[in-house]
Formats: C-alpha cells, structure tokens, sequence
C-alpha cells in the first residue's frame, strides 16, 4: 500500500491533497503543530477513509528532526506547509489595508490583445 506524507495538514491546499489522497484508497500521514488540537485537526476526520487510513502526527519546521520519524517508510511526500511567523501587533488591521493600498491595480483591456 502507497503511504504519503503531506505537511502542513491544515492548510488550504494540504487539507484538499489530503482529501483526494484519501478518496483515491492510499493511506496518508499528515503534519500539524499539534495534533491533539481537535478544534484545528477534526475536520481532518471527518474526510471519507480517514478513520482508516489518515494518521496525524506532530512536527514543527522550526524544529530540526521533528519530521524524521514522520517520513520514515513514505513513498512520496507534499511538502506544502509553512511557518507561520506573524509578529503580535495590536494595529495589524490598519497596517494590512495601507500595505494593500500601496499595491498598484492594472487595468487591461483585453480588447486590445491579440487573437
């Protein structure tokens, strides 16, 4: 039996590989911080074959080893996770709009371009 490994497992794009890997039959190790959170990883569950097939395990990228037990004996892994590394800010809100502001719209006229 083909076992993957995606990292990252509650992440947008994780959690879809995971789905799919697991409707498609394989067995599947997933990545989270940690796995004991139920309400970040239950989701995860719910995903037909998971009671049989999807094992959550815990690693952290910052921590070096943290994943050498988790990919041991996979055939292919997803590496799609990242550190989320957002300092604390008690004016985030106002900072995200003047960055999002500062972000030049273009405008194309698709018109204009060749057939």
């Amino acid at each position: 039996m083909v076992v993957y490994c995606v990292t990252g497992g509650t992440g947008f794009i994780a959690a879809y590989l995971v789905k799919t890997l697991l409707e498609k039959g394989h067995t599947v190790r997933t990545t989270v911080r940690d796995p004991e959170d139920v309400g970040k990883v239950g989701f995860l569950l719910e995903f037909n074959g998971a009671k049989e097939r999807l094992k959550i395990m815990k690693a952290d990228l910052r921590i070096e080893g943290s994943f050498d037990g988790v990919l041991q004996g996979v055939d292919g892994v997803f590496h799609v996770a990242s550190p989320v590394l957002v300092p604390y800010d008690d004016n985030i809100q106002a900072k995200l709009l003047i960055m999002l502001r500062s972000i030049p719209v273009f405008q194309l006229n698709f018109l204009n371009f060749p057939t």
